[in-house]
C-alpha cells in the first residue's frame, strides 16, 4: 500500500511540472479504468482527484482538466462497448476476461436490474465500473441510447473527481490563512448544496415512513376514549382523507419553525451568543467576498426582490383563480401578504440595525429578513397546493427545488451582508410556521383541484420571466448598492492612549459566538515593525499549509516548529500576523503562538490615519500520541506567554485591563513603533 502512495505521489509531482502531460495522463487514467480487469490495477481515480488538488494553486487549469478526464471516460466507455457489441458471447473466452470470469456475471446481474440507468450508476462504482460497458454492448443496447447516458455519466464523473479534488487541494492552503477566499466559498455552498440535496428526500421519506407507523396506535388511542383532543386527532388521522400524512408534517413543520423563530427571537432581544455570531459570521463572509461571486449572488438575491416575487404571486393567484379554486387563492394570498405584513412590522418595532449602511427608512431596519420571510411563504405554499396532487417522486422533487431556491436567497442576504444570520434564520422560521399553519387549515377543508402541474409550470415561467426583468434591467445598480463597504470606527491616537484602549473588546469572538482568549495586545501603526521586533527575539513565521507539514499531524514524534498552526477568527476575521516561538526559552514539550488581527478601527493623528491592531499570545503543548500522530492542547493560562511577548516589545506600556484572575493577570500591552 505505501508503496502505491508514492507511485501516486510521484505520478502528481510529475503532472504539476509537466501541464500538457498532465491533460494526456488525465485522458488516458479515465480511460484505462473502464477497461475489465486491467481497469482494477489503475489507481486512476486517486490520481485524478490528486491532479484536481493542482488546480487551486495554478498548476493546472479546470476547465481542461474536466475536459479531458470526460472524453477519456467517454472513449474508455465507448472502446469497451464497441468490444462487447462486437464478440458478443465470445468475448468471455477472451484474455483478460477468462482470468475473472465472474467479473461479466456480476456486470451482467446490474445491468438487469438497472437497465440504462446502470450506465450512469456504474461511472462511480469501481467495483462493476469496467464491466458495464461492455455488457451493454453485449446486451445489444443501442448506440445512440448508450451513448447520450454515457455523456452525462462522462461530464458528472470528471465534474465530482476533478471538483472533489480541488476541494482538497484549496483547504490546505486555506488553513494557512484563509486567504484562497474564492475557494472556501466555494466549498461552503458546495457542502451546503451537498448536505441539502442529500437530506431533503431521506428527511421526507423518513418522516412519511415513521407517521405511517404511528397512524394505527394514535388512531388506537384516540378511539378508546371522549375528549376534544381524541376527536380531533381521530379526524385528523381518518384513512379516507389521503391529505392526512401531509397534515402531520406540516404540524410539525408548525411546531419546528415557531420554536426556531421565538428562540432566536429572544436570543436579539435578550443579546445572546447569537447575537455575537452575528458580527462573527458577517465580517467571515465579508472576507470571502470575490468580484466574481458577487456577481451571482447579487443574480441571486434579486429572485427575492418584490418585483420578482410580486408578479409570481399574482401569476399563481391568476392560476387560481382562472381554476376556479377560490379557497386556495385566498389563502395563498393570505399567505404572502401575512408573511410581508407581519416582516413589516416586526420591523419597526425592533428597529433592529442591519450590518450594512446601504439602506434608508424603515428598510434599514433588519430582522426579519423580508427577501426570507416572503420567498419562504409563496413558494412554501406552492408546494402545499402542488404536493396535495403531486406523485411521491414529483413532492420530492419540487420540495428540494423550494429548497435549494429559497436557501440561496436566504444565504445570499448573508454572503452580501444585507443582513445578520439571525435576521434570515428568523425569517426562514416564520415563513416555514406560518405556510404550515395555512396549509393545515387548507388541506382541512380543500375540495378543487388546482391543476399542479400547469400551476407549477406557470409559476416558473413567472419566475423565469421577473427574474430575467429584474436581473437585467437592476443589477448594476444593485452590484453598487451591495458593493463591499465594511464599517470602519475612527479614534484619535491621542484618546487611544487616554483610556480609549479599553473600549476595544477584551475576548477574541470565534464564529458560534463563544468567548475565547484574552486580547493582550494593542498595536497602533503598520505590522512590519511588530514582525520585525518578534524576529529579533526568537520568534518565527511558522510553516505554511501544504501536504509536507500536513503529513507531520501523522508523526508521532513531529517537532514543535514543523506543525503547521490551526488558524483562528475573531469576529470572522483572519489573522494578519501569526508567529511561533520554540526553543530553549519556551517550556519543554511546548509552543508558544501570537496572532494578531485588524481591530476594525483606525486611529487619526495630525490628518494622518494608522491602523489599530489587537492580538492575542497562547501556549500550545505539543502531546505525541504513539503510534498514532500528534495533537496540541492549548493551555489556559496566558501569563507565562505574555512575559516572553512583553520581553520582546520592551517599549510597550501594561495596563491594567481587568482584575486577576487564575489564567490572566488582567493587564493589556499597549505598543506602536
Amino acid at each position: 500500500m505505501g508503496l502505491l502512495h508514492a507511485f501516486v505521489a510521484a505520478i502528481i509531482t510529475f503532472a504539476a511540472a509537466h501541464r500538457l502531460l498532465a491533460y494526456g495522463l488525465a485522458f488516458l487514467l479515465a480511460g484505462a479504468e473502464t477497461f475489465p480487469v486491467v481497469g482494477a490495477l489503475v489507481p486512476g481515480t486517486a490520481i485524478i482527484i490528486g491532479l484536481g488538488a493542482l488546480v487551486p494553486g495554478g498548476a493546472l487549469a479546470m476547465w481542461p482538466l474536466i475536459g479531458f478526464t470526460a472524453f477519456g471516460a467517454l472513449t474508455g466507455d465507448g472502446l469497451s462497448y464497441l468490444f462487447g457489441r462486437h464478440y458478443k458471447q465470445q468475448a468471455m473466452g477472451l484474455w483478460p476476461l477468462r482470468a475473472r470470469p465472474g467479473l461479466l456475471g456480476a456486470g451482467e446481474a446490474f445491468f438487469a436490474r438497472h437497465g440504462s440507468k446502470a450506465v450512469l450508476i456504474s461511472r462511480f462504482l469501481p467495483g462493476v465500473r469496467a464491466a458495464i460497458p461492455m455488457v451493454a454492448g453485449m446486451a445489444g443496447m443501442s448506440a445512440v441510447r448508450f451513448y447520450v447516458v454515457d455523456v452525462c455519466a462522462a461530464a458528472l464523473f470528471a465534474l465530482a473527481h476533478i471538483w472533489f479534488g480541488m476541494a482538497l487541494g484549496a483547504s490546505l492552503s486555506i488553513l494557512h490563512a484563509i486567504a484562497g477566499r474564492l475557494a472556501v466559498l466555494a466549498l461552503i455552498l458546495a457542502a451546503s448544496l451537498a448536505l441539502v440535496v442529500w437530506l431533503t428526500p431521506r428527511i421526507i421519506r423518513r418522516s412519511m415512513a415513521l407517521l405511517a407507523r404511528l397512524r394505527g396506535p394514535v388512531r388506537q388511542w384516540a378511539g378508546a376514549g371522549d375528549g376534544w383532543a381524541r376527536r380531533l386527532v381521530s379526524s385528523a388521522l381518518d384513512p379516507e382523507r389521503p391529505e392526512t400524512l401531509g397534515l402531520l408534517v406540516l404540524g410539525a413543520a408548525l411546531i419546528g419553525g415557531l420554536w426556531l423563530f421565538f428562540g432566536v427571537l429572544q436570543d436579539v432581544i435578550a443579546g445572546d451568543p447569537l447575537v455575537r455570531a452575528d458580527a462573527a459570521i458577517f465580517h467571515f463572509l465579508q472576507s470571502l467576498r470575490t468580484p466574481a461571486i458577487d456577481q451571482v449572488m447579487v443574480a441571486i438575491t434579486e429572485l427575492g426582490d418584490a418585483a420578482v416575487v410580486i408578479p409570481v404571486f399574482l401569476v399563481t393567484l391568476a392560476w387560481l383563480v382562472w381554476r376556479r379554486a377560490w379557497r386556495a387563492a385566498f389563502y395563498g394570498f393570505a399567505a404572502v401578504a401575512g408573511a410581508s405584513l407581519f416582516a413589516f412590522l416586526m420591523k419597526i418595532t425592533l428597529q433592529y440595525a442591519r450590518p450594512s449602511t446601504g439602506f434608508t427608512g424603515w428598510d434599514s431596519y433588519s430582522f426579519p429578513s423580508g427577501h426570507a420571510t416572503a420567498s419562504t411563504a409563496l413558494y412554501g405554499f406552492l408546494v402545499v397546493l402542488i404536493c396535495r396532487e403531486a406523485g411521491a417522486r414529483a413532492r420530492v422533487l419540487v420540495t428540494l427545488g423550494t429548497v435549494l431556491l429559497v436557501g440561496a436567497i436566504a444565504f445570499s442576504r448573508l454572503y452580501l451582508g444585507a443582513h445578520w444570520l439571525s435576521d434570515v434564520t428568523a425569517g426562514l422560521a416564520f415563513g416555514v410556521a406560518w405556510v404550515a399553519l395555512l396549509g393545515i387549515v387548507y388541506l382541512q377543508h380543500a375540495r378543487s383541484e388546482v391543476g399542479a402541474r400547469g400551476l407549477g409550470m406557470a409559476g416558473l415561467a413567472a419566475l423565469l420571466v421577473a427574474a430575467g426583468l429584474q436581473i437585467g434591467t437592476k443589477h448594476a445598480a444593485d452590484m453598487r448598492r451591495y458593493a463591499l463597504n465594511l464599517p470602519v470606527r475612527e479614534m484619535s491616537l491621542t484618546d487611544w492612549r487616554n483610556g480609549g484602549w479599553a473600549s476595544m473588546p477584551v475576548w477574541r469572538v470565534d464564529l458560534t459566538g463563544d468567548y475565547e482568549e484574552p486580547f493582550i495586545l494593542q498595536w497602533a501603526g503598520p505590522l512590519p515593525p511588530l514582525k520585525a521586533a518578534l524576529l529579533a527575539h526568537g520568534w518565527q513565521v511558522p510553516v505554511a499549509w501544504n501536504l509536507s507539514s500536513s503529513a507531520e499531524w501523522l508523526l508521532p514524534d513531529a517537532k514543535a516548529d514543523a506543525l503547521p498552526v490551526l488558524p483562528h477568527l475573531e469576529n470572522g476575521r483572519a489573522e494578519a500576523l501569526l508567529m511561533i516561538k520554540t526553543g530553549q526559552d519556551v517550556p519543554h514539550g511546548q509552543r508558544l503562538i501570537v496572532r494578531v488581527w485588524p481591530s476594525g478601527t483606525v486611529l487619526t493623528d495630525a490628518g494622518n490615519t494608522q491602523p489599530l491592531w489587537i492580538g492575542t499570545v497562547v501556549a500550545e503543548k505539543i502531546e505525541h500520541l504513539k503510534p498514532l500522530g500528534t495533537l496540541v492542547d492549548e493551555q489556559d493560562s496566558v501569563d507565562v506567554p505574555m512575559q516572553d511577548l512583553k520581553s520582546a516589545l520592551p517599549g510597550t506600556q501594561p495596563e491594567a485591563r481587568i482584575p486577576p484572575g487564575p489564567n490572566w493577570n488582567g493587564e493589556v500591552l499597549l505598543g506602536q513603533p
